[in-house]
This record gives C-alpha cells, structure tokens and sequence, in this order.
C-alpha cells in the first residue's frame, strides 16, 4: 500500500517509521528540510519530499495521484483542509485528516458523504480517555497510571501535588517538564478540569494528568512532588 503523509511533525514521523516497518511503501511532504532531514537520518532512508504540501505540484510530485491513502498530519487545520481537498480532486485515495480544534471536524466531515474523510480529533481522544478512566479513578493515590493505546508504549498519569511541592505556586511555563512528556489538564475537584497553558499556576491539591514515555513518569513525579 502507499501512503502519503503531509506533515512531518512528531505524529507523522512516528507514523511514518511504523508503516516501514509493516512494510509499506510512504512518503512524506514536510515544509521544513530540518525536519526532513532528521527523519531521514534516524530511519537511513530516503522517503521525505520537502515543500508545500498545500501546492498541487508538490503533491503530485510526491506522488499522490497513485496514493491509496492520504494522511493530512499538519499542526494547521486550514492547511489539512487544503490538502485533504486536492487529495479528493486529483485521487480515489482514502483521506485521513488530523483536527485540531474539535470544531472544525464537522467541515471535514461534510466534503464527502459518499466517501467521507476519516478524522481525527487528537483534543477529543484525549477529553474521551480523561472522562472515560481519569475522573472515575480514585484519588488515594498518588499516581495513576493507565495503559493507553493499547500496547503500553504510553502512558496516561495522574500526579497530586502536594502542599510542599517545589512546583507549587510556579507557572508552567517555568517548570524543566522531562522529555516525552505532555500535560493534558489539571483536575480541581468540583467538576473542575483546566486545559493548561504556560500561563497557569499549579497549586497544591491540583491534579495533574499527563501523557508520558519512556520512562518520564517518574521524572515528572520528581518535578511535581520533589524527592
């Protein structure tokens, strides 16, 4: 199968070295050559296009009218519109698009009700798994940890910050948060459930739920908790 993927991001080249290995045939249009680079060197493999993936030329010369499947991974949802419209004008590809503000997902969904595109909201997977397992897990303990995706390669946590954190009363954006770490919300009790920002203060009693790898789990305890 070949699959064409617009977007070089961290999604797209995670994606694009596991459809390797299952042995399809991809390649991705990223704007950035630092980025095409990066991807090439860590996978030794020529398979990254750079340019516009929002210009038609670009995206027949990475070979779109052929794809059976275009992936829209862009961080810009306007940008993944773009290509998820010259994707339906110039192939019969199945069309996959990344959403970012859950709003724009009924625009997508709308292009084609005979063959719709399949779309990917990352902000509703992520509310779905905090409503589904975080806010019907206890709160005894200190951390929380929930297999996510299946295989366990990662992780959602829960940490509690306690009154004598080191974190305490900083914003966000001043805390050395560990690599392959993402904070999703924090949980205030009283049906209180903040989507953080780098402005935002961590307090003791607040609730931390993020997404983790590698190892980062405890890393981020050590942050929040202190020794």
């Amino acid at each position: 199968m070949f699959i064409l993927i617009v977007g070089g991001g961290k999604v797209g080249s995670y994606l694009t070295r596991a459809l390797l290995q299952q042995g399809h045939e991809v390649v991705m249009v990223e704007k950035e050559a630092r980025k095409a680079e990066m991807l090439e060197r860590l996978i030794d493999r020529q398979v990254t296009l750079v340019g516009d993936g929002c210009d038609p030329t670009v995206l027949e010369q990475a070979g779109i009218g052929r794809a059976d499947v275009v992936v829209a991974d862009t961080g810009d949802d306007e940008d993944n519109l773009v290509v998820t419209l010259i994707a339906k004008k110039k192939t019969k590809a199945r069309c996959i698009a990344r959403v970012n503000n859950p709003k724009n997902k009924l625009i997508f969904e709308s292009l084609d009700t005979e063959d719709p595109v399949t779309v990917i909201s990352t902000t509703e997977l992520i509310l779905d798994v905090l409503n589904e397992q975080v806010n019907a897990a206890s709160f005894r303990s200190a951390v929380e940890t929930m297999h996510l995706f299946g295989k366990g390669n990662l992780q959602l946590v829960k940490l509690s910050v306690p009154e004598n954190s080191p974190a305490s009363g900083r914003r966000l954006a001043e805390l050395p948060f560990p690599r392959n770490s993402v904070l999703v919300a924090i949980d205030r009790g009283e049906d209180e459930l903040t989507i953080p920002s780098g402005d935002t203060q961590l307090n003791s009693g607040d609730h931390v739920i993020a997404i983790v790898k590698n190892g980062a789990g405890e890393k981020l305890r050590m942050l929040l908790c202190g020794s």
